[in-house]
């Protein structure tokens, strides 16, 4: 009876254990990571994200989702107004927008 009770105490416990830490979240996973389950999820990313700005010695220059631009160039609908270290302004006749290179937001 008693060789019973501790095979059934390691059977719960090797049962039970790899369940419970299939529950718990990786803290190192990205924030917008997609589980693929076969479902397809639309993602609501920002069509136009900077990436880099590069300084030569006349201008500055920025990387806009994978291709260079300088200031007057047309992104999409909208031209490259200013190019700073930090961030890019663009404008179309509807409205102006301006893409930072970093997020200020402090995430926990």
């Amino acid at each position: 009876m008693k060789n019973l009770s501790l095979y059934s105490l390691w059977f719960l416990i090797f049962m039970v254990m790899p369940v419970s830490l299939a529950q718990q979240q990786d803290p190192t996973r990205p924030a917008a990571f997609v589980k693929n389950t076969g479902v397809i999820v639309k993602q609501t990313e920002p069509k136009l994200k900077l990436q880099s700005i590069i300084k030569s010695r006349r201008a500055f220059k920025a990387i806009i989702s994978g291709r260079l631009y300088q200031v007057g160039d047309v992104v999409d609908d909208f031209r490259v107004l200013r190019i700073n270290s930090k961030q890019v302004v663009l404008a179309n006749d509807d409205k102006q927008i301006k893409l930072e290179l970093y997020d200020n937001k402090i995430k926990r």
